[in-house]
């Protein structure tokens, strides 16, 4: 390989790392003209060797995922790159570590693309409408998705191991469950060459089973007879790769013989024929218990055609559920960077517009002091001091005072609590000094009789016992009397509070 097409294929893999993603395909398929300088096969290795080197061919594996709808040249470019990737792998002689890595984790990874790029493919032919004004369209998706699947075959003619890959892909299932006649067809005869291609030595039971429930179904749910025969050579196909789908599809279909009766004298006659020996093969007679389990082999296709269904509508409605969401929120999160900007350039606005303003007053303060006489500056200049020096004093003591705000609020509160607390103390000792005085004049006073008695007994106790006392001493038993007495009665208003 001489230094100009190195050079060119580095030129590519620059353009790869600067362009934008919608240009790359339109770049990496000028890979194409460089394959095709290459005249001899050991150069074309070469040459493959070295945009590998590049990381040119994982840049096309990773590259055939996305949606073509909006870049240029649409699909056809997809098919494109999907036909020049295969023709970079396909005789790539690599190093012992290399190879590894291309044989175990790469060839999977393209496999596995260029199965999604089919699921893409048949998604835009079933979008198109059915009408005749779009039938070239519908053409065309058709084309393009036979011709994915054709580089597919391709790839495992050349890697053997990679056809138990296409088989244990879950997409490939997804492809083979439609209910369109054209891409079903399409799918089955795919699926056809890859057993035909690397047999059912690795696939595991559960994936035969998948593969022959739903072609199964196709069988006794379509009247199409040519779904019916594409379905029959597939089932037929399985069953002489692997002796296992025979005892499957005797234990697990066992009233589907009688099923396929309605389709004798179809024009698949010789094909119907071999499914039949393969039904019978495993059960020296026939039992009336077969007849009973024809109705539930419908049944069963049916139900576990119409659960798979129903579980890949949930997964479509939850994915385009979680792509709405993706699209609402980047569209929120757009305008509110858009609303930030437009903030922000309104506040530098605002800013430059102070900042203007002050400008304008200093040079007008100027063009003042310029047209003064030469006596009267000072006293301008320390006119302008004294209004500063009271402007500042007036900002400063306004913060003080906003600062002390917190403060006084918190203390008239306090204050306020107080009075409250005070008035409602003040009242309840003024009521309680007025039940005091109530009950004191409110004593129960001597009636005039019993007033009359008790001078009596006063005055025979006198003369019973005759005392002398002292005008003092009169005096002083007088005070102690009062005394007790005002004592007796403050006990009295104590224990009835």
């Amino acid at each position: 390989m001489n230094s100009t097409v190195q050079k060119k294929i580095r030129e590519v893999a620059k353009q790869v790392s600067t362009l934008p993603a919608c240009e790359l395909p339109q770049a990496l398929l000028s890979l194409q003209d460089i394959l095709n300088d290459a005249s001899m096969r050991s150069e074309q290795n070469i040459v493959k060797k070295e945009i590998w080197s590049a990381g040119l061919t994982q840049v096309l594996c990773q590259l055939v995922r996305q949606d073509f709808t909006h870049c240029p040249g649409g699909w056809q470019c997809a098919v494109s790159l999907a036909a020049l990737l295969c023709e970079c792998i396909l005789g790539l002689d690599l190093l012992l570590a290399d190879s590894q890595t291309f044989q175990k984790t790469f060839l999977p990874l393209v496999i596995e693309n260029l199965i999604l790029l089919c699921k893409n493919l048949q998604e835009k032919y079933l979008q198109i409408p059915d009408f005749e004004q779009y039938k070239s369209s519908r053409q065309d998706a058709l084309k393009f998705f036979t011709a994915v699947l054709d580089v597919t075959v391709h790839l495992v003619m050349s890697y053997k191991t990679l056809g138990g890959k296409v088989l244990m892909s879950p997409r490939l299932l997804q492809l083979l469950i439609t209910d369109d006649k054209e891409t079903s067809i399409v799918v089955m005869n795919f699926i056809r060459s890859i057993v035909e291609l690397s047999g059912l030595l690795h696939i595991a039971e559960n994936d035969i089973c998948c593969f022959l429930d739903e072609l199964v179904y196709k069988l006794t749910s379509t009247s199409d007879a040519i779904i019916g025969r594409s379905a029959t050579k597939t089932v037929n196909a399985l069953a002489e790769a692997e002796s296992r789908v025979v005892h499957l599809l005797n234990r697990r279909f066992i009233g589907l013989k009688p099923l396929l009766k309605r389709w004798q004298f179809k024009g698949f006659q010789p094909e119907l024929q071999k499914l039949l020996s393969f039904l019978t093969a495993e059960s020296a007679a026939v039992t009336e218990e077969q007849e009973y389990h024809a109705a539930a082999v419908v049944i069963q296709s049916t139900f576990r055609g119409y659960k798979t269904r129903q579980m890949l509508h949930r997964a479509e409605k939850a994915l385009s559920s979680l792509q709405r969401k993706y699209r609402e929120t980047k569209a929120a999160n757009m305008q509110k960077k858009l609303a930030d900007q437009q903030q922000r350039a309104l506040q530098e606005q605002l800013v430059a517009s102070r900042q203007l303003a002050l400008r304008n007053v200093r040079n007008k303060h100027l063009h003042y002091i310029g047209i003064l006489p030469a006596g009267a500056l000072d006293k301008y200049l320390e006119g302008r001091e004294f209004e500063a020096a009271t402007k500042i004093q007036s900002v400063w003591r306004g913060r003080q005072e906003r600062k002390k705000l917190d403060s006084r609020y918190k203390d008239a509160k306090v204050v306020k609590a107080v009075i409250i607390i005070q008035q409602a103390v003040r009242k309840w000792l003024a009521r309680k000094r007025t039940e005091r005085m109530r009950r004191l004049f409110l004593w129960p006073h001597l009636s005039d009789e019993k007033h009359v008695q008790l001078q009596a007994d006063i005055l025979r106790w006198r003369e019973q016992h005759p005392v002398y006392l002292s005008q003092l001493r009169f005096l002083f038993i007088y005070k102690m009397f009062l005394h007790l007495y005002t004592r007796l009665i403050i006990l009295n208003l104590m224990n009835d509070t």
